[in-house]
């Protein structure tokens, strides 16, 4: 019995050994890729070899590095400790040729203005991608005074159009409506039919906003659920509602876009709608945004400051009734049209710094905030 726990003791041992072993010898597709790694002198070497193993996660990621590989490099030091060659690097996951070399030429780059502690607590600057497409230039921004958000589904199209108030004053919402298309599966032609008699429906603007249509990937498996997800109506009546809209500026000697696609869900992040992966209601921000003291009649007394008008909605009585008489699912789809075309309005016209920061990407450390 004492014989076999021994055993046991050394395999174990064995065991430990080996699997350390093995990442450093058991990947050949890394040992391709150490013979092309650029060569360095011994001096850079030993400043990018003590750089990596002195510093913390936080410090390397200051560097040309994302944040999710400085972990797995912090993981790999702590289960087999530091590098002891530049190529070591290559057997943590994520860390490719390019990747390893963007990532060493930053370390051996001088250091900017002020210390490396400095630089661990200054925020990134954010990345904001384009909002819509096609771009705008800064000349039409200036000229457009009124927008409609149209929002498209399988079986209906709903749409809400804002005239842009000028200065401090408020947005008017001028039109509201929603229409059944009444049918998942319908022929092209009669889609087409349908679609063309919502398209006269919808009111004349300087421009039209829709939310990027989710598009098909390229897949070698026709099944998969990114092919799955792609409803063929939904693409279809986008398309044709674009065409539509697209045609009211035939006329237009400047020939200048007036359809734009705003990046998915960006209005759903911008009001809060966003759960992980989900759209929530918007309902309750609506009816927040006609209880403000400028659609009420009763004033806010003197002593609360004031609120910016221009952030504001003017919801005239018909609309704000008309919203009432509308089944739950039906306000849904009219308060993701509006947000739509408030979204654009505040993202794109406005160029509001409060919602642009919001709705950027190192916006996710910050403490959330709901816009209004």
């Amino acid at each position: 019995m004492l014989c076999r726990r021994s055993l046991l003791g050394v395999t174990t041992k064995c065991l430990r050994l080996s699997s350390t072993q093995q990442h450093r010898s058991g990947q050949p597709e890394c040992d391709q890729a150490i013979g092309l790694l650029p060569a360095y002198s011994d001096a850079d070497r030993l400043k990018i070899l003590k750089t990596i193993n002195e510093s913390s996660m936080n410090q390397i990621a200051n560097y040309d590095i994302t944040k999710a590989r400085a972990t797995k490099l912090q993981n790999w030091k702590n289960r087999h400790g530091p590098l002891q060659e530049l190529s070591d690097i290559l057997y943590v996951e994520g860390f490719g040729l390019k990747v390893t070399t963007k990532f060493f030429k930053s370390l051996l780059a001088p250091p900017s203005s002020g210390s490396a502690q400095v630089g661990e607590n200054r925020p990134k600057t954010a990345r904001v991608a384009p909002f819509i497409t096609p771009a705008m230039d800064e000349g039409q921004r200036s000229r457009i005074v009124s927008a409609v958000g149209v929002r498209i589904g399988v079986t209906s199209v709903s749409w809400a159009r804002l005239k842009i108030g000028s200065n401090e004053a408020p947005c008017l919402l001028t039109h509201w409506q929603h229409h059944e298309l009444n049918d998942k599966k319908l022929h092209l032609s009669e889609l087409s039919r349908r679609c063309l008699y919502v398209s006269h429906q919808i009111p004349v603007a300087d421009c039209y906003v829709m939310e990027s249509p989710q598009m098909a990937q390229a897949s070698s498996n026709p099944g998969s659920i990114d092919q799955q997800n792609v409803n063929i109506q939904k693409a279809q009546v986008s398309a044709i509602m674009s065409f539509s809209l697209m045609a009211r500026s035939d006329g237009d000697e400047n020939k200048t876009n007036n359809v734009y696609y705003m990046r998915r869900f960006l209005s759903a992040r911008l009001f809060n709608h966003m759960v992980g992966t989900e759209r929530v209601s918007s309902e309750d921000t609506i009816l927040a945004m006609m209880r403000t003291h400028y659609n009420v009649e009763h004033q806010i007394p003197e002593t609360e400051p004031p609120l910016k008008l221009h952030k504001q909605i003017d919801f005239p009585a018909d609309l704000r009734l008309e919203f009432s008489q509308q089944e739950r699912y039906q306000r849904e789809l009219l308060g993701q049209a509006l947000l739509l075309s408030l979204a654009f309005t505040r993202l794109v016209l406005q160029q509001d710094p409060q919602s642009i920061a919001s709705v950027s990407r190192n916006s996710k450390n910050s403490s959330p905030s709901r816009a209004t």
